[in-house]
């Protein structure tokens, strides 16, 4: 896929044809992430580029499905809580975030979008807490088809902040059992780890640094090295002075798929629901 994060999105549009795919019922893809320090060996739009890829490989087997989705231009301006301290974890301040997905959401619907669904890869609970007001405001106000698709299963997102996933705010889909059949290192890891390496080798392999990457050792680290690390800022930085946090060499090869079963079964249920609807 390219490293373009513009590529395959509404930005790449004419305004008439975006119009016109709202009239034919078409829904909206909205790829969230942020610009944080991710180690040395990925790049800093790491989150971007992977919910980037989960909404090009979702529109793609949705299609297939006979449901049509646009991308819309991406929402990479999100909140860096937990990594503010490291070098070029651009640092946003919530209520700017908050402010500018509300105005991107509403262009959509204003314009016609009835189906909105955000795709957000990124763990910061801050982050996750913005988008998840963001979403219940939009619905208050009587738009219930925004929603939300995806937050990372493996990081269990839906369970800190409370939820089950089948609250109205997200597009319901249950993780088939075979999104965990790949060998890891089981090593705890949650940020530029095996997966997320994974994902940027397979997707934007020209971004890797591939000589820091060969000789990075795996992190080690504990639960309550994490629980230390969620503080944020100096004391996130102390656990993981090289931002990374884990395994950062995968030994399957194919552990990217792990983001392509999501797609699918994202892809699936939209139009299990479409279906339904009609």
């Amino acid at each position: 896929m390219s490293s373009n994060l513009f590529a395959g999105t509404m930005a790449e549009m004419t305004a008439p044809k975006i119009v016109e795919a709202a009239k034919r019922g078409a829904g909206v893809l909205l790829s969230i992430g942020v610009m944080e320090n991710h180690g040395p060996h990925l790049p800093i739009g790491t989150d971007a580029y992977i919910a980037g890829s989960l909404c090009k490989m979702t529109q793609v087997y949705a299609a297939a499905e006979g449901v049509e989705l646009l991308i819309a231009p991406p929402f990479y301006w999100g909140i860096n809580q937990v990594l503010d301290a490291l070098p070029f974890s651009f640092r946003i301040r919530p209520e700017i975030a908050g402010g500018l997905l509300r105005d991107v959401i509403d262009t959509l619907v204003d314009n016609g979008f009835n189906d909105v669904l955000l795709v957000s890869h990124h763990g910061d609970l801050a982050h996750n807490k913005m988008l998840l007001a963001g979403v219940e405001e939009q619905q208050a106000r009587g738009r219930k088809g925004v929603r939300w698709a995806y937050a990372p299963v493996r990081w269990r997102l839906m369970g800190r902040l409370g939820h089950t996933g089948q609250e109205p705010v997200w597009l319901p889909w249950e993780p088939p059992a075979n999104i965990e059949a790949f060998r890891t290192t089981g090593i705890l890891g949650v940020h530029a780890d095996e997966y997320e390496t994974a994902a940027i080798v397979r997707f934007q392999p020209e971004l890797v640094d591939y000589e820091k990457l060969r000789d990075l050792p795996p992190t080690n680290l504990t639960m309550k090295d994490l629980e230390r690390w969620r503080k944020g800022g100096e004391e996130a930085k102390a656990v993981t002075p090289d931002g990374y946090f884990g395994a950062p060499n995968p030994i399957d090869p194919d552990l990217w798929r792990h983001f392509d079963i999501t797609a699918r079964t994202m892809a699936k249920t939209i139009a299990a629901e479409r279906a339904k609807a009609r």
